[in-house]
């Protein structure tokens, strides 16, 4: 997996904090072209430990959270909490001068024309598949299986509902249920354990084809209680492609906040 950094962000706050720099640009560059994510005079993006976890493997949740304050102590970052849930605890990022970290990087492209690269492993917010890559296992056990399972969990909810997944305790546990249902039928078919993620992914990569009924049960609690439905549904052929709506996405948030 290759990663991005600036040679000046490196000299000026760090490796480690050139390379979280890069990939917090790209999704404030993001944010800030289609006017999203913007509050006191600031555009934004969020993301929990886990996911910057997931995003890079190299660290530690610990490092992850040592480079973010690092940052912020050297004014390049400040945080806050935009989150519609009081209890949710979700960090928002945004540049305490975006032009000056924005320019570095452009500047230094030929003719300033163009656009940075898309950060390793970084997904779309807009409601698409997810990105069907796969992630190299030596022996894959699972706990590697879980967390693979809960990014890309985290993926499907953030591209339908423009909002980071709650995984408490229940979900957590229906996750694991979904995993050994799916682990379970992969063994039976003599496939290995990479294909449970893989089955995992394409269910949520079809979700559009579901009845509309089953669409709405996104919740993890939820996919879990219908899990023979939803896999029954899809082998009939599920409906042709039809994507949500606006106004079912916004319903599907208010009830899952």
């Amino acid at each position: 997996m290759v990663y991005s950094f600036h040679t000046d962000h490196a000299k000026q706050y760090g490796v480690d904090e050139a390379i979280v720099i890069y990939n917090l640009l790209y999704w404030i560059a993001k944010n800030k072209a289609n006017n999203k994510n913007e509050y006191d005079g600031s555009t934004y993006t969020y993301n929990s430990i886990s996911a910057f976890k997931s995003l890079f493997p190299f660290w530690t949740e610990r490092q992850i959270g040592r480079i973010l304050k690092s940052l912020e102590n050297q004014n390049v970052i400040k945080v806050g909490n935009y989150n519609k849930a009081k209890y949710d605890r979700t960090k928002w990022y945004a540049f305490v001068d975006y032009q000056r970290i924005y320019q570095t990087v452009k500047s230094n492209l030929p003719n300033g024309k163009k656009e940075f690269t898309k950060p390793s492993k970084a997904k779309d917010q807009k409601v698409k598949p997810i990105p069907n890559t796969k992630t190299t296992y030596s022996k894959p056990n699972n706990n590697n299986i879980y967390k693979e399972c809960v990014c890309v969990y985290d993926a499907f909810i953030k591209n339908r509902l423009d909002m980071p997944a709650k995984i408490n305790g229940a979900e957590g546990n229906a996750l694991k249920q979904i995993i050994a249902y799916l682990k379970k039928s992969a063994k039976d078919k003599g496939l290995n354990d990479e294909t449970t993620i893989d089955g995992f992914k394409y269910i949520l990569n079809s979700w559009d084809r579901l009845e509309p009924f089953l669409q709405k049960q996104i919740k993890l609690t939820q996919i879990n209680s219908n899990l023979t439905n939803i896999i029954n549904d899809l082998k009939n052929g599920g409906r042709q492609n039809k994507t949500s709506s606006s106004g079912l996405r916004d319903k599907l948030r208010a009830k899952y906040n």
